[in-house]
């Protein structure tokens, strides 16, 4: 079997914490084809002539995590506050088996969505003694280039930092049971990996941010009408606002969802259709008022345990 190297270490994160907030890009050994087939392919990412690509989309991920891209607004890791408390590494290995056990992404059997293999993730981690809060899955499938994420299980019986929706009591838990997970092509571009870490830092028992260019179930980041409800919701003691309109697109007739106010409504939010921004430049998005606070709140809480 194939010796597992070291993680790469690309930003160390708090100095002397031996659990900082971590980041975990990983060459996806092999393709569950397709998803629930119990079925599996080599993924060609894990392959020695692939070594290049695979580390320039770990390049763009930090980047576009860290607002490094041009005309980037939205801080998200890029503020001041979190990003040294951050830790990222990435894990490149050749040879690994062709198995259940290394299929850390899948092909959707019905569109070309990658989708995260959570247990097998997870079970990885374990194996490796690696703490990582958020893992990328990297794919060079040729048939399947869309990414998809997984929220993360929370430890529900852990510490945390409380906090009030609507005035039920959740918590930014310290610790997870399962990793949020993302599975990603490493083609990717512009707001594609900030996009999909917003939802695998969120959480299925303490706020999921969920996809504002579908109609959506209501979540934190989504309400069900209608009518749109003048008021969005409320955090601790943080009055948020609707947004009436979607910005510049527009709400379709059929929909029941609506939103939190943008901090720019001339341009679509970060968890919205970012494609669509009025001027071409999907890097302008910003995040909507109750999806930075919340994206914020939940990562000082975890960089501070």
């Amino acid at each position: 079997m194939a010796t597992i190297p070291a993680p790469t270490v690309i930003r160390a994160g708090t100095p002397g914490k031996s659990n900082p907030f971590t980041i975990l890009v990983v060459a996806n050994p092999a393709l569950e084809a397709p998803w629930n087939s119990n079925t599996f392919v080599a993924d060609p990412i894990a392959t020695a002539a692939q070594q290049v690509n695979f580390d320039n989309c770990v390049r763009y991920i930090e980047r576009s995590l860290f607002t490094g891209l041009p005309s980037q607004s939205e801080l998200i890791l890029g503020d001041p506050a979190i990003s040294p408390h951050i830790r990222l590494l990435s894990l490149f290995a050749t040879g690994l088996p062709v198995d259940d056990a290394h299929a850390f992404a899948a092909q959707d059997g019905v569109s070309n969505l990658l989708v995260a293999r959570r247990n097998p993730i997870r079970d990885f981690l374990i194996s490796q003694n690696i703490i990582a809060d958020v893992v990328y899955a990297i794919s060079a499938s040729a048939s399947h280039q869309r990414a998809s994420a997984w929220f993360t299980t929370d430890d529900d019986g852990g510490p945390g930092v409380a906090f009030t929706l609507d005035g039920a009591t959740l918590s930014h838990r310290h610790f997870y049971l399962t990793p949020g997970t993302v599975a990603m092509h490493h083609t990717a571009t512009s707001l594609t990996a900030p996009h999909e870490f917003q939802h695998a830092v969120s959480s299925y028992t303490n706020g999921k941010l969920v996809d504002l260019y579908v109609d959506s179930p209501p979540d934190l980041n989504n309400k069900n009408g209608p009518p749109v409800q003048p008021k969005f919701c409320t955090v601790n003691a943080t009055g948020f606002l609707s947004d009436l309109t979607r910005g510049p697109l527009g709400y379709p007739p059929t929909w029941r969802s609506f939103h939190c106010e943008l901090h720019d409504p001339s341009n679509p939010a970060i968890m919205d259709n970012y494609w669509l921004a009025p001027a071409g430049v999907p890097e302008v998005c910003q995040n909507d008022r109750v999806t930075r606070t919340f994206v914020r709140d939940r990562l000082l809480a975890k960089i501070a345990r």
